[in-house]
């Protein structure tokens, strides 16, 4: 296989890899009645201290102020969230997790390790540590390198002879 055949390959099949990981997570999410954005929200919560304002909640989880208002509603209606006006801003909404909240959190992480424990028992102990490592690897360079406000893209300008 030529390099660029090969490079080619190894793409497409990390994009599958990336779309049928999606599709099982939002197929497992869905047996538990979420969305992969409720889902978000839980998780966010439960970071932040199980209690946040709307405004840090949607950005956190890159939601507009009004889809992280519809995600809250189904929420609650739930039960896995509680929503409360700020005790020193009344003006100011706080969302915070239920034990139910954090019994479903647990339940999908649960039932996550078991789905990634089949897909690992297809490889054995040595492919395993060579794929952590290799995925350590790519993260790493991803991390170190992805544009963020303190480092900007750099723009390739053409230089034009005057």
């Amino acid at each position: 296989m030529e390099p660029e055949s090969s490079l080619d390959a190894l793409e497409m099949r990390i994009f599958h890899l990336m779309r049928v990981l999606r599709r099982r997570f939002a197929q497992d999410l869905s047996r538990h009645g979420l969305t992969f954005p409720q889902f978000m929200t839980l998780l966010s919560l439960e970071r932040s201290g199980e209690s946040c304002r709307m405004g840090p909640l949607a950005e956190a989880t890159m939601q507009s102020a009004a889809s992280m208002t519809a995600i809250v509603d189904r929420l609650l209606e739930r039960g896995l969230v509680k929503r409360r006006r700020h005790p020193q801003d009344r003006r100011s909404v706080v969302v915070s997790l239920t034990e139910a909240g954090r019994e479903m959190i647990h339940r999908v992480r649960a039932d996550r390790r078991h789905a990634v424990k089949q897909v690992l028992a297809q490889l054995g102990p040595e492919e395993q540590a060579r794929l952590l490592e290799t995925l350590d690897k790519m993260i790493h360079f991803l991390e170190e390198t992805e544009d963020t406000e303190e480092n900007p893209p750099q723009r390739h300008r053409e230089h034009r002879g005057s």
